[in-house]
């Protein structure tokens, strides 16, 4: 019996990624075969740019009939950030989750690409859970933030959510009122010079309340019309850090958790995929492609978990993230998949190194 070739491992390696992957995905299962080559190809370009993502696609068409197959999928309306945060849910684990919100934005040119971020917090990783574009450049406001958190409330239920967490960007009487209201726990960092009242009625800016040292008040204070828990510690010059929250507990160290999203964020830019590259801007297809780019991360988060972390003698400290760790074996082992160059296009590669002799 004849020894399988390397090409008809690499097409069974493939076939087996799109069982698994079918029975994962949900609502997107129509477009299984196009979701698990476009994430081999995104892995192992480690770039948004469908220029560039379709000359590998491994399809056996065109680089100009991948283009458009690409367009295709992100032209199609019935593809929604719930169904993606659907099949990202089957990947996280089933306790109380973290929530981490925040925005990331850049240009295209003149034109400004704002996108409003929950994340789930778990294993020091943030990963994207729901997302939805901003119609201009800037903060988001209290009704895009209560529009993003009843996506998934309707998704998942508030029983879901251990705490959410957002720096001082999400703030304000009505989201905190909201929040109260549907009993949603929170750790929100305030700003320097927000007033509160204790129950004797006495106002305080909240910096003057940590100044010296860091703690976490016993009693309630009043912020907007809502009793809230304060937490803080003074840092460099006259900043201070200072969280605001639902309930009692170590509030500096529930906060720290926010800082996974900042990771995230350049993780997904310039540190991974380079999404500031993309052309897409349209916002729906935008969301669609993001969508993808999220899937690619998550199973890097999930490889590197798998890899034994190496740390550095003098600092302690691992030598890279999990998600680095897990990229660069995707990254090799997508490189892999997509199947070798052809004969043609290796005689045109050596042929380069040969020198003009004229």
């Amino acid at each position: 019996m004849t020894e399988p070739t390397n090409l008809q491992i690499i097409q069974s390696n493939r076939q087996k990624i799109q069982r698994l992957m079918r029975e994962s995905i949900g609502e997107l299962a129509p477009h299984c075969q196009f979701i698990t080559l476009f994430l081999l190809a995104l892995l192992a370009e480690r770039t948004v740019s469908l220029a560039w993502i379709a000359t590998v696609l491994p399809t056996g068409a065109t680089d100009e009939s991948n283009r458009k197959r690409i367009q295709r999928f992100l032209d199609d309306s019935r593809v929604t950030p719930k169904a993606f945060a659907k099949v990202i849910a089957h990947f996280l684990p089933c306790s109380p989750w973290i929530l981490v919100v925040d925005r990331t934005n850049w240009f295209w040119g003149k034109s400004p690409i704002n996108l409003l971020v929950l994340a789930v917090y778990f294993n020091g990783i943030a990963v994207p859970l729901l997302w939805m574009h901003l119609e201009r450049d800037g903060a988001s406001d209290t009704a895009q933030r209560i529009a993003l958190m009843q996506q998934f409330l309707d998704l998942f239920g508030a029983k879901r959510i251990q705490y959410v967490t957002g720096d001082r960007e999400f703030i304000g009487a009505n989201w905190i009122a909201w929040l109260h209201r549907t009993r949603i726990p929170f750790r929100l960092r305030l700003r320097v010079d927000d007033l509160v009242k204790d129950r004797k009625g006495k106002i305080y800016e909240v910096a003057a309340l940590f100044s010296r040292s860091q703690q976490c008040r016993k009693g309630q204070f009043l912020l907007w019309g809502t009793w809230v828990y304060l937490g803080g510690k003074p840092l460099s010059g006259t900043d201070s850090l200072v969280v605001a929250s639902s309930h009692p507990g170590n509030l500096m160290e529930d906060y720290r958790n926010r800082w996974s999203i900042e990771c995230l964020f350049q993780a997904l830019k310039g540190r991974g995929f380079h999404l500031e590259e993309t052309r897409v801007i349209e916002p729906d297809r935008l969301c669609r492609l993001f969508g993808l780019l999220t899937l690619a991360y998550l199973l890097c988060v999930c490889i590197g978990h798998s890899l034994p972390q190496v740390v550095c003698k003098a600092t302690k400290r691992a030598r890279k993230s999990i998600a680095r760790q897990g990229l660069e074996v995707a990254h090799r082992v997508s490189l892999w998949l997509l199947g070798p160059p052809s004969d043609l296009e290796i005689r045109w590669f050596l042929k380069a190194f040969i020198p003009c002799k004229t």
